[in-house]
């Protein structure tokens, strides 16, 4: 499970429930993780043996909502406390903890702290070097254009005990010391270990970190410079930058501030510095599906520009933005996911159905972002800074969102959960706005022609959706794909109204989500729809985070507070202490039952707090 991470767009770390570095990402955030979920393993040796940190009791939380890890350990064993403030520099991808280990037995004594790496440089474990390097005295791991730096000091000015080896590093500490290997290729690991000199009732303070570089020079740069008093003036900073950076938010109680704050930290980090944001850095998947949820999602990312946007962080919209404008296809559309790098990433969607050749994309990810640009646009006025992302973009997906279509609906194309064919009420909500909001950003540009086609084209949209896609009173969930009524009741038929394609008050919007309230209320959240069997642990469909805050959103809006308020509570307890909200939970046990954090889980909180709260 990850618990908490750290990040600048060049580097993202994640923490485990055990206080563990356990994803390393670099040099694109969510694209090549140096460790492939290895942990970083911890151990002390007192003189006599060895304690490893999987028998320690950890607190991993974020030090006062800013951008910084502070894990603590009770060895109780050992009767020591052991605290690690963690965080990344503002720039530049190197990772440091500060660790303060304090002696609760009243005695001196001395112990060796050692840490143990696994890492698989690209991704993968074959024909990697580690080496110890006298220069700067640290362990570098390296292969290609990638580098990695170990570096372990103390106060004392102890030297780093270090080994290279293709065995088991834990082999080697169980007698208190390492061997000194200086060099291994291959499916290599390596450790290393300081001596700490304890005091009664005090503590004694250590400093490791690991950078990153594209070349051993640039590597060596870093680690040259690299000392305890650096150290400690790059916390003071990174602190100060992170509490003013967060300072924007303020709301009516300590706990939703510090899940805001924390919504916002998750965003941040998982934005690339080239502006991609990934759905989630969870690596745990991967060894179970081959595959997890650290791609570009143009649905996700949309949203989750969104939910910056409506916050104040504009500006990393922006860049958000820039990103998605260089990716999309010259028709005007957008694929199904994305690397960070900007290449295509792995898909599901097929390229023919029912012998039929079929675009292989939701078209509601090329809705959203044009919606998501128009509505900045409308909020920041920033003409000149968009210019190039209408050129690029935004006109050529109205362009294709108008030509996309076939009896006044959007043509079939696949569903938001990413299961179905067809044509779907979320789908034609979000190309409905995507239009109005690009409309509003083609009159800005002085492209009026474009503004009235698309004002024209969603207007029949609408009016065919109220016509063909309404069942007993209430939204479809879609028309399948021969255009047969889908009548399952799905969370995303909310989409209408937030949308803006019916007011929330309209009869039709009231009986669909009194549908949606009546048949997905799990213990408290909201399910996606009827009989969802996606990790599915019990008799009952999970509850999602982002549909639970979908119906208090609807319930805001309709002026029913406390009905809000109440699945506002229920998402926030949902949270694991750090403030990481999950993607669904055991309808039995709210553990979480699949990756963790979710950034459209805290997007969507964000746009909840902003609307209950009157600022959205």
């Amino acid at each position: 499970m990850r618990i908490a991470g750290v990040g600048n767009g060049k580097i993202l770390v994640n923490f485990d429930e055990l206080g563990r570095i356990v994803d390393l990402y670099y040099p694109y955030v969510g694209m090549e993780n140096q460790s492939s979920g290895n942990p970083v393993r911890i151990a002390i040796w007192d003189g006599k043996s060895l304690s490893l940190d999987e028998n320690w009791k950890a607190e991993v939380h974020y030090e006062e909502e800013s951008n910084l890890v502070e894990i603590k350990w009770n060895v109780e064993s050992l009767g020591l406390e052991i605290t690690s403030y963690n965080f990344v520099d503002i720039d530049e991808p190197v990772l440091t903890s500060i660790i303060k280990v304090l002696s609760k037995n009243g005695v001196d004594d001395k112990l060796k702290l050692f840490f143990i790496h696994d890492f698989n440089i690209y991704s993968n474990p074959f024909g990697d070097t580690a080496f110890f390097d006298p220069k700067t005295w640290s362990l570098i791991h390296y292969k290609s254009k990638r580098y990695l730096g170990i570096k372990l000091m103390s106060t004392e000015l102890n030297n780093m005990e270090f080994s290279a080896t293709k065995d088991d590093p834990l082999e080697d500490v169980k007698d208190g010391s390492l061997n000194g290997s200086p060099i291994a290729h291959g499916n290599v690991r390596s450790a290393v270990g300081i001596e700490l000199n304890l005091r009664a009732k005090n503590f004694v303070k250590a400093y490791y970190t690991i950078a990153l570089a594209r070349s051993l020079e640039e590597l060596w740069k870093t680690m040259e410079v690299m000392s305890p008093a650096k150290i400690e003036s790059n916390f003071v900073s990174v602190f100060q930058f992170w509490k003013s950076w967060l300072s924007k938010g303020n709301w009516s109680s300590d706990h939703e501030n510090r899940l805001y704050n924390v919504s916002l930290i998750t965003i941040k980090n998982h934005m690339d510095i080239n502006g991609s944001i990934i759905a989630s850095s969870d690596f745990s998947f991967v060894n179970i599906y081959g595959d997890s949820y650290q791609y570009f999602w143009p649905r996700d990312g949309a949203i989750a520009a969104h939910a910056l946007d409506i916050a104040g962080y504009g500006e990393l919209a922006m860049r958000h933005f820039n990103f998605v404008k260089e990716i999309a296809n010259p028709e005007g559309f957008l694929y199904h996911k994305y690397n960070p790098n900007r290449t295509l990433a792995s898909s599901w969607h097929p390229w023919i159905f029912n012998s039929k050749r079929i675009l292989p994309i939701q078209e509601d990810e090329t809705a959203l972002e044009v919606w998501a640009i128009g509505d900045h646009f409308r909020r920041y006025k920033d003409l000149d800074e968009l210019t190039d992302i209408y050129r690029k973009f935004v006109k050529p997906a109205m362009q294709f969102m108008m030509r996309f279509t076939e009896d006044g609906l959007p043509k079939p194309s696949f569903d938001l959960w990413e299961e179905r064919y067809g044509v779907h009420i979320y789908t034609v909500s979000t190309v409905y706005a995507g239009l109005l909001k690009g409309a509003l950003l083609a009159r800005g540009m002085g492209d009026q022609s474009l503004s009235e086609d698309a004002l024209d084209v969603a207007k029949t949209m609408k009016e065919q959706a109220l016509s063909r896609m309404v069942y007993n009173g209430r939204f479809l969930r879609r028309l399948d794909e021969n255009y047969q009524p889908d009548r399952t009741v799905d969370a995303s038929m909310y989409a209408p109204y937030f949308f803006g394609m019916v007011e929330p008050n309209d009869p039709i919007m009231i009986s669909t989500m009194e549908a949606v309230e009546n048949k997905l209320m799990i213990n408290g959240g909201v399910a996606r729809y009827e009989n969802d069997m996606y990790q599915k642990r019990g008799s009952k469909p999970n509850p999602w985070i982002i549909t639970t805050l979908w119906l208090a959103q609807y319930f805001i809006d309709t002026s029913k507070m406390n009905k809000a308020k109440e699945l506002i509570n229920w998402v926030m307890s949902k949270a694991a202490p750090s403030g990481f909200l999950p993607e669904q939970v055991n309808p039995d046990t709210f553990e979480s039952t699949s990756v963790m954090p979710l950034v459209w889980s805290h997007a969507e909180l964000i746009i909840t707090l902003n609307k209950y709260h009157g600022k959205y």
